[in-house]
């Protein structure tokens, strides 16, 4: 009975925080003035996706507000 309602519970955890997890969706919008002056290495960590083109980080729109709380 215990091995079955601790499986529940990881089950019900691993659940909630996959689920609470953000796809951005939002057109890609420059962030920053070059790759040197941005910090990627916080934008990996906090799992905001980027892209690189022409020596600028594009960052999606929906993900700005994460960004400056996190990168700024």
């Amino acid at each position: 009975m215990k091995v079955l309602m601790r499986c529940f519970t990881l089950i019900t955890i691993l659940t909630i925080v996959c689920g609470c997890q953000k796809n951005y969706t939002g057109e890609y919008e420059q962030w920053g003035d070059t790759v040197e002056t941005v910090d990627t290495k916080k934008l990996k960590k906090n799992d905001i996706p980027y892209k690189i083109k022409d020596n600028k980080v594009f960052i999606p729109a929906d993900a700005e507000r994460k960004a400056i709380f996190c990168c700024t």
